[in-house]
């Protein structure tokens, strides 16, 4: 079937390139490698062989982008947060601290009222720069649940033209009190984020969380 993501990473002073890719049925695994200055650093291999047998034809093309889209997203968050085994000396440091992180972008949620409704999150995200206000396209912003020390990938999106994209998830069975929904953007060396602290767990219809 061959298809894949590509992403960008930045994290302290180091910028990742991260692929993830399947080559198809005569090589039925989901690849991703991690590259520094054009050197692998990390690479997971996931087989598929077993998974496909019993999804019906006519939606496994589906079923594994939506794997393959879910390990490309558990990387990244990994590396961010540090956790990865790279080659050598090369270790990804955590991400910096929130101050250093939002100078360079500005992310605002254009639906407040209406982003957590019915067990589901659904994040209408405007971004812009700092400095300039100018909207910025071509970004790349995802939503990930911070539980503990881990960081659960959720979603993940592009912005358009007019800096706006769109989020929708179902909010995570374990997401209660003292976790953090984070929602991170990156454009290049620009990054910001939005942090929504919550409260306690979210049933169905349970009004919106407090935004730090």
């Amino acid at each position: 079937m061959n298809f894949g993501f590509n992403s960008n990473v930045r994290v302290g002073e180091a910028t990742y390139h991260v692929q993830t890719e399947d080559r198809g049925p005569s090589h039925p695994f989901l690849d991703t490698v991690v590259y520094l200055a054009g050197r692998v650093v990390y690479k997971r291999s996931t087989s598929y062989e077993q998974f496909v047998k019993g999804i019906y034809p006519g939606s496994l093309e589906q079923k594994l982008h939506e794997r393959l889209a879910q390990q490309h997203r558990e990387v990244i968050a990994e590396l961010e947060a540090g956790t990865l085994s790279l080659r050598g000396k090369d270790k990804a440091r955590p991400a910096a601290k929130a101050a250093e992180i939002q100078e360079g972008l500005d992310l605002r949620v254009l639906n407040p009222k209406t982003c957590f409704e019915a067990g589901a999150v659904n994040l209408e995200i405007e971004l812009s720069d700092k400095k300039s206000k100018q909207r910025v396209g071509g970004a790349i912003v995802a939503a990930l649940l911070e539980h503990g020390k881990k960081r659960i990938p959720c979603a993940e999106g592009e912005t358009d033209a007019e800096g706006c994209a769109a989020l929708k998830f179902p909010m995570p069975p374990n997401a209660d009190e003292g976790s953090s929904l984070l929602v991170r953007a990156q454009e290049g060396s620009r990054t910001g984020e939005l942090r929504f602290r919550l409260k306690s767990r979210l049933p169905k219809n349970t009004p919106a969380p407090i935004l730090r």
